[in-house]
């Protein structure tokens, strides 16, 4: 049995949404997943020669908690790396719905900063086995966090 705060369906669909989104946007993420210079920060994936960098989000729902600062934190890792590594990078944050890719689009002050620096939301539809996956990992992991 999982320990209640295991998170290994929520990384096995990451690597599937990676996956999709290497072949939705015709690049590689693999072979070259470390920035080329120490920033203190590790995206999900890049690709260093489409200057391409990636957080991934496997969620189902809308985004509560800590995951809102997770996002508002990766946005800012994205426009880091961009920044350091001289600018014209791709930014994307992918998220597996659109219940929670919800927060970084719309009329928030977060998802205006998206739009601002140029931050790319790409959604990546699941098929039902991976939703289900995801869904019961939530659903346990909730419960972590219940009072």
């Amino acid at each position: 049995m999982k320990h209640s705060s295991d998170s290994s369906e929520q990384q096995d669909v990451e690597g599937y949404l990676l996956k999709q989104l290497e072949i939705k946007l015709g690049v590689n993420f693999s072979g070259n997943d470390s920035l080329p210079i120490e920033l203190g920060v590790k995206p999900d994936a890049v690709d260093l020669n489409n200057k391409i960098v990636v957080e991934v989000y496997a969620r189902l729902g809308e985004l509560k908690g800590a995951q809102l600062h997770k996002v508002k934190g990766d946005i800012l890792k994205l426009v880091l790396i961009d920044t350091k590594l001289g600018g014209g990078w791709r930014k994307v944050l992918c998220f597996a719905s659109d219940a929670a890719a919800k927060y970084a689009q719309g009329k928030s002050w977060v998802a205006e900063a998206a739009r601002t620096f140029d931050i790319e939301i790409v959604i990546i539809n699941l098929p039902e086995d991976l939703q289900q996956q995801i869904k019961s990992a939530q659903k346990r992991q909730k419960m972590v966090n219940a009072v």
